[in-house]
C-alpha cells in the first residue's frame, strides 16, 4: 500500500451491508409490485445469512487470535468493525421489519391475505391452528434436552428453534424443539373474503401444554443460530485424485455443519425481550455467541418465507409482479457455427436466452466432425440441460472435458453428484488448482474438418445455469477467431496439467494476477494519453471493487483529471473526495428487478478503444487467489454492441444509486435518464414487433407463378361449382320422377 493511501479506503463489510440497506430500499419503494416487494426483503435475510456464514467467521478469528491491530486500509480494529457491523446491521434490520409490517397491512386491506400472531387470531382460527397441531404438526416434533449433564444438541444453522424453560417435580429443565424445516412456516387457516396465515413456530409455542401436560412452562425463547460456514479444509484440493479429493471434500461438509456460532436472532414476544432471561443466559454459555453478534429482531425471525407468498399468489395476482418477458432465441437463418464463421456474437442473460447456449452445444454434438469439447463448471442448476448434453457428446465418442469446480461455496455436495454422473458417462473430470478456485465460466469446442483443426470458444461472465440465466444479468462472447481459440486450448491445457505454469496468452488473460495487471495498466495508458491530449475515460462495471492496487491505480489517474463512471453492485472500498480538485469520480450501485453480474472493463482515449469482459470482480481473491479469465471484445459488431450497452448503463439513474462524498448511497429526487434493465426489456418486445412486421420478399418469378396458381385455382372452382349444381337439378328431377310413379 502506498502510504500517501492509509486508510483511505471504506471498510468491505460495512460497504455491504450499504448494499444490503439498498435491497431492503426496494422492498420499500412503492413503484416495484407488492409480491416482489416482499421477495425483496427475503433476499434481504438471505443475503445477511450467507453474511454472517462467510464474512464475519475471519473478522471474528483476527480477535481471537489476538490481532488488534489497526487495519491500514479503513483504520478500525477488527473489534471496532465488529461493533460497527452490529450497529449498521440494527439498522437495517429496522428498517427491514418496518417494511414488513408496512406490506402485511397493504395485502390486509386489499383482502388478499392475512398474516397474524396466535394470539391475534379469533377463537375459531386459534382452534383451527391447535387441530393442526395435534393431527398434522406434532408427529413431527422432537425434544431435546439442552443442559450441562447432557451432550449439547446439534442445533443446526439457519434452524428455527423454541426454548423452553420447564417446572416439573420440583425441578426445572431446559428443552430444545426445531421447528422441522421440511414443512411450510406459513400455515393457512379457513378462508374468507381473504386468507388466513400464522407461523409454524407460533403455533408450537401456544400449544406447548400439548406437548409438557404435566409440566409448568416459566419461559420461552424462539431463536436461529448461524454458524461459521468459511472453515478451511484439511488438504489440498486439485490433484485430480478423484477418489481423494472427493473423499477431502466430505469430511469438509462435515465439519463445516459444527462450525461455530456467529450469531443469534432472537424473536422478540409480546414485552420487550428481557436479557437477564435464564435461558437467554444459559444459550449464550453454551454457544459462546459475542455480544455483537446477538440480535433481538422484531418479528418473525428468517424473512426467507415470504418467497412462499409468491408462489401462492402470483398467478392470481400478475399485477402483484413484474410483467413477465420472453428472452429473445437465436434467430439466425442457418446454423450458429455458420454464422459464428463469419463474425462474432454477443448476448447478454436473461434478455437473450441461455439456449443459445445449449444450441451451441447441441450443434457441436450433432456435428461429427466435432472431436472435442471442454468446459469449465461452477455453479450449473438441477436436473442441468448443460450436464445432460455433455454425457450425451461422451455417448457419441467425442472427448468431453470438464473442470469441475467443487469449492463453489454452498454447491459442493451438487457438484460432487455432477462429477459422479460425469464420469459414469466417460467425460474426464478435473478439479481445477491446488489452492485456487476456477471461477472462470468458458467452453471450447474443436473440430477436425479440412486441413486443419478448427475450433469456437464461449466466454462468459456468469454461470452454465438455465435458472440463474433467467435473473442474472450476465454477457457471453460465441466466436470462432483462432485467436481465441488457441488461447482457451492453452487455458485448458493449463487447468488439465497439474504442475503446469500459467501459459501465455495472445489476447486473453487470466488469474491469478494477470487480470489485475490489465486494469492497472490500461488505466495507466489512459492516464498518459489523457495527460498528452486531454481525451481519455474509465468505465468499469463490477461486482465489488475492493481490490486495494486497482483502486490506488484508479486514485493516481483521478488525480491527473481522468474520468472515471464506476458501477460496483455490492462492496465497494473506494472513498470519493481524495484526489483533489480534478476528481471526476462517478460511483453508482444498480439494484432492480433483475440482479447485475457482469463485469465489463472499457478504456477510451485517442487510441483504439480497449473493450474487455471478464468473470472476475474487481477483488482480491478474483485477482490473486482464483483461475479467472478476461476477454477482449475485438469484432467491430460486438464492440459496437459493447459500447451500446456501455452507455446505456452510464445514463441510469433510475435503479442506480450513488455514492456521496460522506459514504452514503443516494437517489435522484428526479432522474434524468433511464433504467438500462427496462430498456434491454423493452426492446425485446420492440425486437418481436419489427420482426412482425417484415414482409416476405417475393422473386419477380415467384409472384408469376403465385398469380398463375391463383388463376388456376379460380377456374378449378368455378368448375365445380357449376358440376355441383349440374348434380344438385339431376337429383330433383330423379325425386320428381319417383313421386310420380
Amino acid at each position: 500500500m502506498k502510504d500517501i493511501y492509509t486508510g483511505q479506503f471504506y471498510n468491505r463489510d460495512l460497504s455491504w451491508l450499504l448494499f444490503n440497506r439498498r435491497v431492503i430500499n426496494l422492498a420499500a419503494d412503492s413503484k416495484n409490485p407488492l409480491l416482489e416487494r416482499l421477495n425483496f426483503l427475503a433476499i434481504a435475510s438471505n443475503n445477511l445469512d450467507e453474511f454472517y456464514n462467510v464474512r464475519i467467521p475471519s473478522i471474528e478469528n483476527q480477535v481471537n487470535l489476538g490481532k488488534d491491530g489497526i487495519d491500514p486500509k479503513s483504520g478500525l480494529t477488527p473489534q471496532e468493525l465488529l461493533v460497527q457491523i452490529h450497529a449498521r446491521n440494527n439498522k437495517n434490520i429496522s428498517q427491514q421489519y418496518d417494511t414488513l409490517y408496512e406490506l402485511l397491512s397493504i395485502f390486509e386491506e386489499r383482502n388478499i391475505f392475512t398474516l397474524k400472531q396466535y394470539d391475534q387470531l379469533t377463537a375459531e382460527y386459534q382452534e383451527e391452528a391447535d387441530q393442526y397441531f395435534r393431527h398434522r404438526l406434532m408427529p413431527f416434533l422432537n425434544v431435546l434436552t439442552f443442559d450441562a449433564q447432557h451432550s449439547r444438541p446439534e442445533i443446526k444453522d439457519g434452524a428455527i428453534t423454541i426454548c423452553v424453560r420447564l417446572a416439573q417435580a420440583g425441578k426445572t429443565s431446559v428443552r430444545l424443539i426445531p421447528v422441522p424445516p421440511k414443512l411450510s412456516r406459513l400455515v393457512r387457516l379457513k378462508r374468507n373474503e381473504r386468507d388466513y396465515f400464522t407461523l409454524l413456530e407460533d403455533v408450537i409455542r401456544n400449544n406447548l401444554n400439548q406437548l409438557f401436560p404435566d409440566a409448568r412452562i416459566l419461559e420461552t425463547l424462539t431463536f436461529r443460530l448461524t454458524r461459521d460456514k468459511d472453515v478451511e479444509m484439511d488438504a489440498e484440493m486439485g490433484d485430480n485424485d478423484s477418489a481423494g479429493t472427493i473423499e477431502t471434500m466430505e469430511r469438509y461438509l462435515a465439519a463445516r455443519e459444527r462450525g461455530n456460532t456467529t450469531r443469534i436472532e432472537i424473536q422478540q414476544q409480546e414485552h420487550e425481550f428481557n436479557a437477564e432471561s435464564r435461558i437467554f443466559e444459559q444459550l449464550i454459555q453454551q454457544t459462546h455467541v459475542r455480544g455483537t453478534g446477538v440480535y433481538n429482531v422484531p418479528g418473525p425471525l428468517d424473512l426467507t418465507f415470504l418467497f412462499q407468498f409468491s408462489k401462492i399468489y402470483s398467478k392470481k395476482h400478475t399485477e402483484l409482479k413484474y410483467p413477465p418477458y420472453q428472452s429473445a432465441e437465436w434467430s439466425g437463418t442457418g446454423s450458429l457455427f455458420d454464422y459464428l464463421d463469419q463474425q462474432d456474437l454477443l448476448i447478454q442473460y436473461p434478455y437473450d436466452s441461455f439456449n443459445q447456449f445449449l444450441l451451441f452445444l447441441r450443434e457441436a454434438i450433432n456435428d461429427p466432425n466435432t472431436v472435442a469439447i471442454k468446459q469449465t463448471i461452477y455453479r450449473v442448476a438441477d436436473n442441468s440441460k448443460v450436464i445432460a448434453l455433455l454425457k450425451e457428446a461422451a455417448a457419441k465418442g467425442i472427448h468431453v472435458s470438464a473442470i469441475v469446480e467443487l469449492r463453489a461455496r454452498f454447491d459442493e455436495e451438487h457438484n460432487l453428484d455432477i462429477v459422479e454422473e460425469l464420469e459414469d458417462a466417460g467425460c474426464f473430470v478435473y478439479f481445477g488448482k491446488e489452492n485456487m478456485k476456477v471461477h472462470s465460466k468458458t467452453c471450447l469446442v474443436l473440430k477436425n474438418e479440412g486441413d486443419k483443426p478448427t475450433g469456437y470458444v464461449h466466454i462468459g461472465t456468469g454461470n452454465y445455469n438455465e435458472k440463474t440465466a433467467g435473473q442474472f444479468v450476465d454477457l457471453n462472447l460465441f466466436s470462432s477467431d483462432q485467436r481465441y481459440v488457441n488461447d482457451l486450448a492453452r487455458f485448458f491445457n493449463y487447468l488439465e496439467t497439474d504442475d503446469a505454469e500459467p501459459p501465455h496468452y495472445e489476447v486473453v488473460t487470466a488469474s491469478p494476477h494477470r487480470i489485475e495487471d490489465m486494469v492497472i495498466q490500461n488505466i495507466q495508458k489512459v492516464t498518459e494519453r489523457f495527460i498528452a491530449t486531454g481525451k481519455g475515460h474509465v468505465f468499469l462495471k463490477t461486482n465489488a471493487l475492493t481490490d486495494q492496487e486497482v483502486i490506488e491505480a484508479i486514485y493516481d489517474a483521478a488525480k491527473v483529471g481522468v474520468p472515471f463512471r464506476i458501477i460496483v453492485r455490492g462492496a465497494c472500498c473506494l472513498k470519493l473526495g481524495i484526489c483533489g480538485e480534478k476528481e471526476n469520480i462517478v460511483i453508482s450501485s444498480i439494484v432492480g428487478e433483475l440482479l447485475e453480474h457482469n463485469r465489463i472493463y472499457a478504456f477510451f482515449s485517442d487510441q483504439p478503444v480497449q473493450l474487455w469482459i471478464s468473470s472476475a470482480d474487481l477483488m482480491t481473491r478474483n485477482m490473486d487467489n482464483r483461475v479467472e479469465l478476461a476477454a477482449p471484445i475485438l469484432g467491430e459488431k460486438v464492440q459496437n454492441e459493447l459500447l451500446d450497452i456501455i452507455e446505456l448503463y452510464s445514463q441510469d439513474d433510475v435503479d442506480g444509486s450513488f455514492l456521496n462524498l460522506d459514504g452514503r448511497y443516494f437517489k435522484r429526487d428526479i432522474p434524468s435518464g433511464k433504467s438500462a434493465q427496462q430498456t434491454f426489456i423493452n426492446r425485446i418486445s420492440d425486437r418481436e414487433q419489427d420482426e412482425q412486421k417484415i414482409e416476405p420478399v417475393v422473386s419477380h418469378e415467384t409472384a408469376k407463378n403465385d398469380a398463375l396458381l391463383e388463376n388456376n385455382q379460380q377456374k378449378q372452382l368455378r368448375t365445380a361449382r357449376i358440376i355441383n349444381l349440374i348434380l344438385l337439378i339431376m337429383v330433383i328431377i330423379l325425386f320428381v320422377i319417383l313421386l310420380v310413379k
